[in-house]
């Protein structure tokens, strides 16, 4: 296992220059960033880690009142958000780094952390998934989005003898981990948790069934275990 420094360096070469992010809609429910948002409570404490442009985060600040601390990777992203006035603190590294999981520490605990398709771009998802419950206030979740590596078209497309990447999506080529549902809550269950609610985002939209075949993304919520 490579030590903290080089799955930073790694992780940032790959992600160098990306800001994600774009328009949030809060009554769209086939969305994983507006299921996720749905489930803080109001006035929470939460750390976003990965909020790109910080679109999420400003939603919960505005409309549900939460103080937000953020962790992200990409320097042009945490600038981007920092200048929005969104985050209480905005700490810029790696969350597979110990030292800024320590620093994260310091600002909570959290009533929930977000990892809205972010797992999927770390080395180890499951140490970092572990690492938060540290963070978490008692009743505290960590909630979560991850593609659905399953997905009709990334099996078409292995029936074809394609495995090709893509800027963005689901074979995004900075994806380090795919999952399926049964991998998903593997994950989660072996870090500690229990999961609470389950949400499938579906791609096309129409096709509203049988989330291991049509489901675009899997989203979590989790409890301690």
């Amino acid at each position: 296992m490579p030590d903290n420094s080089s799955v930073a360096s790694a992780s940032a070469e790959l992600t160098s220059g990306k800001v994600y992010g774009g328009s949030f809609n809060a009554d769209d429910r086939n969305n994983p960033r507006t299921i996720i948002a749905n489930w803080v409570a109001e006035g929470s404490r939460v750390l976003e880690v990965g909020p790109g442009d910080g679109v999420v985060s400003r939603w919960l600040k505005q409309a549900k009142r939460c103080q937000v601390v953020g962790v992200e990777l990409v320097p042009e992203a945490a600038q981007a958000a920092s200048a929005s006035g969104v985050f209480e603190r905005m700490l810029v590294g790696s969350i597979e780094d110990d030292t800024l999981v320590a620093q994260a520490r310091t600002f909570g605990p959290f009533n929930a952390i977000i990892f809205a398709d972010v797992l999927e771009h770390l080395v180890n998802p499951w140490h970092v998934l572990r690492q938060m419950r540290d963070l978490l206030t008692p009743d505290g979740h960590v909630l979560l989005s991850v593609p659905n590596i399953a997905h009709w078209t990334a099996r078409l497309n292995l029936l074809l003898g394609r495995f090709d990447y893509t800027d963005g999506y689901l074979m995004d080529r900075t994806h380090l981990r795919w999952f399926t549902w049964r991998t998903a809550r593997e994950m989660a269950q072996s870090s500690g948790y229990a999961v609470v609610a389950e949400v499938s985002v579906f791609k096309p939209r129409f096709l509203r069934f049988w989330r291991g075949f049509n489901g675009f993304q899997i989203v979590l919520k989790l409890t301690p275990a």
